[in-house]
């Protein structure tokens, strides 16, 4: 009898002893839980906490001007399209005018990298850099950094470069052999164009005259009102293969790089910081083809007669 109670009074106390060690357990396996957790929420708001640090970090080394244009959520780009392949109108397979032009994929490509919407204002070239400078526009892509230019507006690192090409009537192009110093011709230019600001201290002699855009200059060239018209390498030969009475000649030039280093994009003067952000996207597009592309595809789109609409 007496072994009967030890022996019940063992199992009763392995028996506390093993509802004790249960309770242990799932004790110290929900605070094992609890820590877990804990660290796991610690870890998302350092986590926030520092992405959050990051972004405000960057805001504070970006620009007055980065953060104008961040804030507004676009950007403005002015161009004159009537000057392909850079940029000009078109009409779409479902009869609607359009933009293109390889400087118009350039503007869409800076809106994108900068995290804004792009906004195209579409003027008069004469109307370009004053809407640079009273703020209706940011950007003017495709423009030489001239010295005139640069009184009133900051530049980008050049990003195209090209020829100078004198266009004619046809039937008259043996007068123009190469080396022809144009003494009594009358040659047209786009107004405010670096044509307009360097071809009189090439040719002297030569009578310039100013015209609104290039459907005027071709006009002109036509008519005989001026002798020949004076264009960008690539405008010059889509002009030629829209033109059958129009030709190429023997005279071209390149200035020297420091009178047209070459198209960069203009932007209001001090603003730097903006600069900064342009150079970095258009060193990436050169680099990579992008660029090329872009002028190859503009090419390849243009019709023929779009040059006289």
């Amino acid at each position: 009898m007496k072994l009967k109670k030890i022996a019940a009074g063992m199992c009763a106390a392995m028996a506390v002893c093993a509802l004790s060690a249960c309770g242990s357990s799932a004790t110290e396996t929900t605070a094992a839980s609890g820590t877990v957790a804990a660290e796991t929420t610690k870890a998302e708001t350092t986590a926030g906490e520092t992405t959050a640090a990051e972004s405000t970090e960057a805001e504070a080394e970006m620009g007055e001007t980065m953060k104008k244009i961040k804030e507004s959520g676009k950007i403005v780009m002015g161009v004159n399209a009537t000057y392909a392949p850079f940029e000009f109108h078109y009409t779409d397979a479902n009869g609607q005018d359009q933009l293109a032009g390889f400087d118009i994929e350039l503007g869409k490509y800076i809106a994108e990298q900068l995290g804004v919407e792009l906004e195209i204002s579409d003027m008069d070239f004469n109307g370009l850099l004053p809407a640079l400078t009273t703020g209706k526009v940011d950007f003017l892509p495709g423009l030489a950094a001239t010295d005139e230019r640069k009184e009133n507006a900051g530049f980008t690192e050049p990003y195209h470069k090209s020829m100078h090409f004198l266009v004619v009537r046809k039937d008259e192009a043996d007068q123009y052999p190469e080396g022809a110093d144009l003494a009594g011709k009358t040659v047209g230019v786009l107004k405010g164009s670096v044509q307009s600001q360097t071809f009189p201290n090439y040719y002297p002699d030569a009578e310039m005259k100013e015209l609104g855009k290039i459907s005027d200059m071709i006009m002109s060239v036509k008519t005989k009102k001026v002798d020949a018209i004076l264009l960008d390498q690539v405008p010059a030969k889509l002009t030629v293969d829209a033109n059958e009475d129009l030709s190429l000649c023997g005279v071209q030039y390149s200035l020297p790089t420091e009178e047209d280093p070459g198209s960069s994009i203009l932007v209001r003067k001090g603003n730097d910081d903006l600069i900064e952000e342009l150079n970095q996207i258009l060193s990436k597009v050169m680099e990579d083809g992008t660029l090329q592309k872009w002028e190859d595809d503009a090419i390849a789109l243009m019709d023929k007669d779009s040059l006289n609409d």
